[in-house]
């Protein structure tokens, strides 16, 4: 598929560590990985990457679905005044295109169109619950969106349902408003060719074995040892950057990780944004290209034509999408494709020629989308972050802080853990 990275020989049986801190083992080749092993390279260090997939990006990923490409996960270059791959791409020789912005879109109640009216109430309603959640005094007391939301305003709960959902991947009341606040604010970049694309060209030369999944990692202070079905390897220390969910439930760690680690991937977890992409007939159904369109009820945003692909990618979050994926790929489309009808018609049940779901809830080296703070634990980012006995660092969009929940953080994740690997005593 788009996006796949050549295959690594296998690993061999068991390898060993130097003794001196030199071998360093990479859990995951998403970009934190990728970004942690490129700066351990670079500093003269052996590094084993093992990654479970049989490709390298990680969460960042290029498909397609009748011939057009899309991408399956991170699609934006968030934040692009700090975001390191701006930067990456100009070294690719890889152009960006600014996004044109969020919020825009055409709007629709079934198969009503919804009134001026509306997209006016609803910019209020934005600014009220985002004033709130400015003015919130978070370190003295946290609290999730919807606890932020004026009691009454039907509006500001929508807002904050929708927001919660689109933008977090998660209902409202388990997302913490510091989280949020804490985040970095900027304009987008995207990348035709993909954004998944681009993070598997920077990362192709790197020493990654493909199909090691680690599912026990012994550590102490003769060094750590990494089980996979290709064998054992040993090494002086490892940089994890899975997932928070393959983190607490996929990772067997002996000893077990210390109390504050532990009590960080309880607060920690991840969400469930969703996407549903079809391919479509040349016919642009009456929209300009691309075009965005949202229907209240389902909880659907349509991005339609992007690049002026035949292409539609819905997307959904939160409960719905966890509904959605357990119902299955055919029911997903199927559902997709009755919601984008009733906006647009029947007619566009002939023009889509294919689907697929990208499935990121029941993915075993995923287990959700980009992961969330539960609310009055955002200091769980940073405990989850912090180096174990000299042995273990940890890394990924999870332990970004303000970088948390895109691509960029996880890469700059990626190269502060490498700093702390290289700077240890052990």
């Amino acid at each position: 598929m788009t996006g796949d990275a050549p295959v690594s020989p296998a690993a061999p049986a068991v390898r060993t560590g130097t003794g001196d801190g030199r071998h360093v083992i990479v859990v995951g080749a998403g970009a934190a990985g990728l970004a942690a092993a490129e700066r351990l390279i670079a500093a003269g260090r052996t590094v084993t990457v093992l990654e479970a997939r049989k490709r390298i990006g990680g969460r960042a990923f290029t498909d397609s679905v009748g011939g057009q490409i899309f991408d399956a996960g991170a699609a934006y270059i968030h934040f692009r005044e700090r975001n390191p791959w701006v930067g990456i791409a100009e070294g690719l020789g890889v152009p960006l295109t600014r996004h044109r912005g969020w919020g825009g879109g055409r709007g629709f109640d079934g198969t009503s169109p919804l009134a001026d009216a509306f997209r006016d109430e609803r910019n209020a309603a934005r600014h009220r619950l985002w004033d709130r959640m400015e003015a919130l005094d978070v370190e003295g007391a946290d609290r999730s969106v919807a606890d932020v939301v004026a009691p009454g305003d039907e509006m500001e709960r929508w807002v904050a349902l929708r927001y919660a959902q689109q933008a977090i991947g998660e209902e409202p009341h388990n997302v913490s408003v510091a989280d949020i606040m804490a985040q970095w604010e900027g304009a987008d970049d995207t990348v035709r060719e993909g954004y998944g694309t681009l993070v598997a060209r920077s990362g192709q030369w790197l020493p990654v074995t493909l199909e090691a999944p680690v599912h026990a990692l012994r550590w102490g202070s003769g060094g750590v040892e990494a089980e996979t079905p290709k064998g054992t390897v040993k090494a002086d220390k490892a940089v994890v950057t899975v997932p928070v969910g393959v983190l607490a439930q996929g990772i067997r760690f002996d000893p077990v990780l210390p109390a504050e680690h532990r009590a960080a991937l309880e607060r920690l977890h991840g969400g469930a944004l969703t996407k549903v992409a079809l391919a479509v007939g040349r016919d642009r159904l009456g929209l300009p290209s691309p075009a965005d369109l949202f229907e209240i009820r389902s909880g659907f945003v349509f991005e339609c034509f992007p690049y002026d692909r035949d292409l539609i990618v819905a997307t959904i979050g939160g409960d719905p999408a966890r509904e959605l994926v357990a119902r299955g790929e055919a029911a997903a489309v199927a559902h997709a494709t009755d919601v984008l009808a009733g906006i647009l018609g029947e007619r566009v049940r002939g023009q889509v020629v294919a689907g697929k779901l990208a499935d990121w809830v029941s993915d075993p080296w995923a287990r959700g989308s980009y992961s969330v703070a539960a609310p009055g634990h955002l200091s769980a980012r940073a405990a989850l972050g912090r180096p174990v006995g000299e042995r273990l660092f940890f890394a990924g969009e999870a332990t970004a802080g303000p970088g948390s929940m895109t691509v960029g953080g996880a890469t700059l994740a990626g190269r502060a853990a490498a700093e702390a690997a290289l700077g240890s005593a052990a």
